[in-house]
């Protein structure tokens, strides 16, 4: 790693075990840098999902430290974490919508909590949904979209607070393949402007295609850690 350049996400000798024993991470070492595109690839139970949710403080790790902006997470105070987590957007399988709102009140929720006025609102929500291709849709409501564009709204959410990282657990585990790509597609896109992307997902086709860093977590530890190409999942 150039010396100059300081990690966005660094784990140091992490453990996590939940009760009563049972070891889910095992002393990982990890360092991301500001503007990756990192997948995360492993069998279901691997640890991935826990992995991530150390990186967002929904978890804490049993023992080891995780640093985001050499920050320890583990001295955050907990009526702090609101505010750092608006540096991690998150996007998930079941995109996690409200069915009673609109994709546009999806979005601005995120601000009206932040307390964020009308105005700022009625300028940054659009402006979010017509990245994400959805500016004609944004008064539909979650059934009244398909699948792809309702990650699209969850994928908007995340970026709203302009997030120094974004944080995909398995974002096309609930769509077809032309819906994925175009999610895929994208998250690259976003990374481009220098966002830090950190992608879950056990489709190896994805991963493949991407050419991009992959880690490959078995049994709670990381076992292969590589640049580009494509991996081997036992």
């Amino acid at each position: 790693m150039p010396e100059d350049i300081q990690p966005i996400i660094r784990f140091e000798k992490v453990a996590k075990t939940f009760p009563p024993d049972i070891a889910v991470l095992e002393d990982v070492n990890l360092t991301i840098l500001p503007g990756e595109f990192l997948s995360i690839v492993g069998s279901s139970g691997a640890g991935k999902s826990t992995l991530l949710k150390l990186i967002y403080a929904e978890e804490d790790a049993t023992s080891g430290e995780v640093y985001f902006d050499e920050r320890p997470l583990s001295h955050i105070n907990r009526k702090h974490l609101p505010f750092f987590r608006r540096q991690i957007g998150t996007v998930f399988q079941d995109f996690k919508l409200l069915p009673q709102r609109t994709a546009f009140e999806n979005v601005a929720y995120a601000l009206e909590v932040d307390g964020k006025s009308t105005a700022e609102i009625n300028e940054e929500v659009p402006e979010i949904l017509e990245i994400v291709g959805l500016g004609d849709k944004m008064h539909k409501f979650p059934k009244q979209l398909s699948g792809g564009e309702q990650q699209r709204v969850s994928l908007a959410r995340a970026l709203i607070h302009r997030p120094k990282v974004i944080i995909a657990d398995e974002p096309t585990g609930n769509l077809d393949p032309v819906s994925a790509n175009e999610i895929i597609q994208l998250l690259l896109e976003i990374n481009s402007f220098g966002t830090t992307v950190l992608l879950a997902t056990h489709n190896k086709g994805i991963v493949d295609t991407l050419g991009k860093r992959v880690v490959v977590i078995s049994q709670g530890k990381i076992v292969h850690d590589q640049n580009k190409g494509k991996y081997i999942l036992n």
